[in-house]
């Protein structure tokens, strides 16, 4: 007892874009009507950018200052350890060694916490395309920023070494 299923129903295809749709009272719509967008604001992007710039920008000022009172300590150290003994430092010198530890936390500090907000913000504003190219750009400076300031620390301790001799 063997049944054959019945034959496929006619397939008809919907109506493609170009075929004009019966709209209510006879007017027929337009055949593509492209959606309007807003335009995306770049605020997100550009915010991202400013914050890794200051980043960078504030980080390598208080390095290089921290750099140059790292110099003004060079003259008491010890030649045959390469330390300096805390005990043999006038109290002046004592004072510009918490200048040097606070302003080269100060440093990285500034420097990670911006750099930090702008590298997510600037992914955000890239994947969001809410001004893309600000945003790849402060991802570029964030994560290339720590150069320059460390740079800017080894360019101020010079300084401070050269100021001494």
């Amino acid at each position: 007892m063997s049944t054959t299923p019945p034959p496929p129903e006619p397939y008809n295809p919907p109506p493609t874009r170009s075929e004009p749709h019966a709209a209510p009272g006879g007017y027929a719509a337009p055949a593509y009507a492209p959606e309007h967008r807003a335009p995306v604001s770049k605020k997100l992007g550009i915010i991202a950018f400013v914050a890794s710039v200051l980043a960078v920008v504030v980080g390598a000022i208080l390095a290089f200052v921290a750099g140059v009172q790292t110099g003004g300590l060079g003259q008491y150290v010890d030649s045959s350890t390469g330390q300096v003994d805390p005990e043999s430092l006038p109290p002046g010198a004592e004072q510009s060694a918490i200048a040097v530890a606070a302003l080269s936390v100060a440093a990285f500090v500034v420097y990670g916490i911006l750099g930090l907000w702008g590298f997510i913000q600037g992914i955000i504003a890239a994947v969001k395309n809410r001004g893309r190219g600000w945003g790849i750009a402060a991802i570029v400076i964030a994560v290339l920023g720590g150069i320059v300031v460390i740079t800017a620390l080894g360019v101020g301790a010079a300084v401070g070494v050269g100021s001494m001799m």
